[in-house]
Parts: structure tokens; sequence; C-alpha cells
């Protein structure tokens, strides 16, 4: 009988200890799986986030350069502007000469006072 109980002892720790090793693989294996998700994931969301970044980027272009080219509009236009006054200012200056020929050419010579002697 204590042979018996033995063996049977024996038998228990065998099975005992080869359920807890398939549970270690099974573990394992499921712990493995997870991991990989998880990197599945991660690398999921690195990619999302690197396209939410090239678009940000894209659009921050986008509005520097309108901006860049609103800056260059108004630059030209300040030179049109300068352009002109500048001519409407040798014109006038222009006129304002001619107006002193045509005064000058006017005018009479003033007359010499004769002194009497």
């Amino acid at each position: 009988m204590q042979k018996l109980i033995g063996v049977a002892f024996v038998a228990l720790c065998f099975m005992g200890t080869s359920s807890l090793a398939f549970a270690d693989d099974a573990m394992k294996s499921e712990v493995g799986n997870m991991k990989a998700e998880m990197k599945a994931e991660k690398s999921a969301m690195k990619g999302e986030m690197k396209a939410k970044k090239e678009e940000m980027k894209g659009k921050m272009k986008a509005r520097k350069d309108a901006i860049k080219a609103k800056r260059h509009e108004m630059k030209e236009k300040m030179n049109a502007h300068k352009v002109a006054g500048k001519a409407k200012a040798g014109e006038a200056k222009a006129d304002a000469e001619s107006m002193g020929h045509d005064m000058k050419a006017t005018v009479p010579a003033a007359p010499t006072s004769v002194t009497a002697q």
C-alpha cells in the first residue's frame, strides 16, 4: 500500500510539473503575441504621427509661402508708388523751371535810373 501511495505521489508530482511546463509555454507564447501586437500598434502610431507631422509641415510651408508672396506684392506696390512719386516730383520740378523761364521772358528789364547831372 505504501508503494502504491508513493507511486501515486510521484505520478502526481510529474503531472504537476509537466502541467506547469505546459502552462509556462502557453504563457510565453501569449506574452510573445502580446508583444507583437504592441509593436504593431506602436509602429502604427509612429506612422500616424509622421503623417500628421508631414501634414503640419505642409500647412506651415503653404502659410509661410503665402506670407512671402503677400510681402513681395507689397514691396512691388511700394516700389511702384515710389517710382510714381519720383515721376510726379520730376514733372513738378520741370513745370516750376519752365514757369521760371516763362516769367523771366515776360518780365521787362528793369529800367535804369537816369540821374540828372
